[in-house]
């Protein structure tokens, strides 16, 4: 009877230290408002939106075979270069510029292959001080 009484115990004060279960993650998404997530993934979809690592893909990104600089996306192991997107060669070479940093930047586009068709791509500045 004790050995009953014990696990009866047990088994209520569980479900009371547990607590409702009402604070599980949201799954249904709001498609209107824009993401702020920090993508680290492709969707299945090639879909893609939120902030991700921009910089050059020859200088800091690792496609050495590249032959010029470009612009170029890292979304978790995968390298993207940016379809359509150019950049200003002389600033690109600045202490902040592309080559010589890595940046991060919001994207909005369609992943097809190894290619960003960007319909937004923003680099984001640091704030003033």
């Amino acid at each position: 009877m004790k050995l009953y009484i014990v696990c009866v115990s047990l088994f209520f004060t569980s479900i009371l230290i547990a607590g409702c279960g009402a604070c599980q993650a949201q799954t249904i998404k709001d498609t209107s408002a824009k993401s702020s997530s920090f993508v680290t993934n492709i969707p299945f979809n090639g879909n893609l939106e939120g902030f991700v690592v921009a910089s050059c893909n020859k200088c800091n990104l690792g496609k050495k075979g590249d032959k010029k600089c470009s612009m170029g996306i890292k979304v978790g192991d995968k390298v993207l270069r940016i379809n359509d997107k150019n950049h200003d060669h002389k600033a690109a070479h600045a202490p902040d510029g592309i080559c010589n940093s890595l940046r991060v930047a919001y994207v909005q586009g369609q992943v097809m292959m190894n290619y960003l068709d960007a319909q937004r791509f923003e680099l984001l500045e640091a704030p003033i001080k």
